[in-house]
């Protein structure tokens, strides 16, 4: 009797996990063809803002899932030495009207997208170096270059984007970039995290007592701190979550396998979602120390990249074979 009592209890609060843990289901789906290369994704107000690499930024009216509409591409190439040189869309952050392209060989670009059907150019800023990532902080931009490590520009005079500081990291490729006052944080693949310290006006950069050589045994794709936690996207490792607020080293609190490599993650609520292979998990974090995969959705001949959540979307790139790729839509419950 006491072993059906204790199976009973198991089976109701098995079913409350259940019933309270997030999962997505497909609503829509826009499939192009070309050869990009992917790097994030942003939305605002139901307009997706999507990277392309050498295809430009192309910029989507989502409002709608089932009939995703282009309302522009963004492309431009520069004469230099009698040549085309072309950007490379790779990065993208907003702040109100304003659109921050971290364009690779054409440096940085400063967007106005009041109207994202027809976006122009409010300020540059190049110096010899490819911008892969872009982080904004005030009035200032943290540039996460491809091959060295970041540097710092105040935009505040659009006309007159200055550098206020840099620090060369060699052969580093920033693949994602994160401001936390007083510390910004970089992910470089196979290199790595690194976690600098730095003090307004940016004069002077330290390593926050972390080694530099710190490399959680794979390639760190995509790190989110929220409070002193960080959510790693560690490749083959999967879902690596750790405690960033010691003084020495960032510690491993846990780890959890993912279907295949986990290239990017978002938080909602107390839950991570990872992409990765064929498949976006969802995973449970109430508990870091034991997070839980709570749902997958598996699509067999899609390889998911790039995440991000707006409202109860989320919306992920994806590649279906060497010149085919989209953006799949799902809804959250």
């Amino acid at each position: 009797m006491k072993n059906h009592i204790l199976l009973i209890i198991f089976v109701f609060f098995a079913f409350i996990v259940k019933v309270d843990a997030q999962n997505i289901y497909p609503v829509g789906e826009y499939m192009q063809l070309g050869k990009v290369e992917f790097s994030n994704l942003e939305v605002k107000n139901s307009i997706l803002y999507f990277p392309l690499g050498k295809l430009g930024l192309q910029i989507l009216d989502v409002t709608n899932p089932q009939n995703v509409t282009q309302k522009s591409i963004y492309n431009e190439f520069e004469w230099r030495e009698k040549k085309k040189v072309f950007g490379s869309a790779y990065c993208v952050n907003i702040s109100g009207d304003s659109l921050f392209l971290a364009y690779g060989e054409l440096g940085l670009k400063i967007l106005n997208i009041s109207d994202p059907s027809m976006p122009f150019v409010l300020g540059t800023y190049y110096r010899y170096q490819d911008v892969y990532a872009c982080e904004l902080y005030k009035n200032f931009a943290f540039l996460g270059l491809k091959n060295m490590g970041f540097e710092i520009v105040d935009f505040s005079n659009i006309d007159n984007i200055d550098m206020v500081s840099r620090n060369n990291v060699k052969d580093f490729k920033v693949e994602n970039l994160q401001v936390r006052p007083p510390f910004v944080l970089m992910t470089g693949g196979y290199r790595g995290i690194l976690i600098y310290q730095f003090t307004d006006p940016f004069t002077k950069f330290k390593v926050k007592g972390f080694p530099k050589n710190y490399n959680p045994n794979n390639e760190a794709n995509k790190l989110i701190v929220k409070d002193n936690i960080g959510y790693l996207a560690n490749d083959f490792e999967g879902l690596t979550i750790l405690n960033l607020g010691l003084t020495l080293y960032p510690v491993k609190m846990s780890n959890i396998k993912t279907n295949g490599k986990a290239k990017d993650i978002c938080l909602n609520k107390n839950y991570a979602y990872v992409s990765g292979g064929n498949a976006i998990e969802v995973f449970d974090i109430s508990d870091n120390e034991n997070p839980v995969m709570v749902f997958e959705h598996k699509e067999k001949k899609k390889k998911f990249e790039n995440i991000v959540i707006e409202g109860n979307y989320l919306y992920a790139s994806f590649k279906q074979s060497f010149r085919k790729y989209g953006i799949m839509i799902f809804k959250i419950e």
